[in-house]
């Protein structure tokens, strides 16, 4: 009799966990940016919402807990910072994020070399398929007469360390 009870009971807790648990294909399911605008399969079109406002809404692994908007717009040793993207024909959409401060009263060097201000260049691939990512990180030098030199960084993962941790970037 205790047999038969504990086998009843057994089956009716198996079958409640069976139930809650969310079906196999959403647990599968990867993070994805729609390509023509809102995460998770509704368009842009309707909405007006550009791939800028959508990649500052997403995540990047390894940094799951912060939003790639709420990181980069706090960062606080920039004191410019900008958004913009460009879409290719091939319907990979890029979204670049510039930070830059301006050269220091005291930094007579970078005063002499024309340097007027220098930063970080961050740049984000929105493919069509819906995959998304950092794609190149560069130092930006902005010379007293407009012209901007971008040198890419190797080390992509110490500069967004110190953009998710606030903390000051070696250049």
């Amino acid at each position: 009799m205790r047999i038969m009870f504990c086998l009843v009971l057994f089956a009716a807790l198996s079958l409640q966990v069976a139930h809650a648990l969310p079906a196999p294909e959403a647990m599968k399911k990867p993070s994805r940016i729609n390509p023509h605008g809102a995460p998770g399969g509704t368009g842009s079109a309707a909405t007006g919402v550009g791939m800028v406002a959508i990649v500052k809404g997403a995540t990047l692994p390894g940094y799951a807990k912060v939003k790639i908007g709420e990181a980069f717009e706090n960062y606080r040793h920039f004191k410019q910072k900008s958004w913009r993207e460009t879409s290719t024909a091939a319907g990979t959409v890029y979204v670049d994020f510039t930070g830059s401060a301006p050269a220091r009263w005291l930094d007579f060097k970078a005063k002499r070399e024309g340097i007027s201000a220098s930063g970080i260049e961050v740049k984000f691939a929105v493919y069509p398929n819906g995959e998304y990512g950092v794609v190149m990180v560069s130092r930006t030098v902005v010379k007293s007469d407009g012209k901007t030199n971008r040198y890419p960084l190797p080390d992509v993962k110490s500069v967004l360390d110190a953009i998710y941790s606030n903390r000051k970037i070696d250049l």
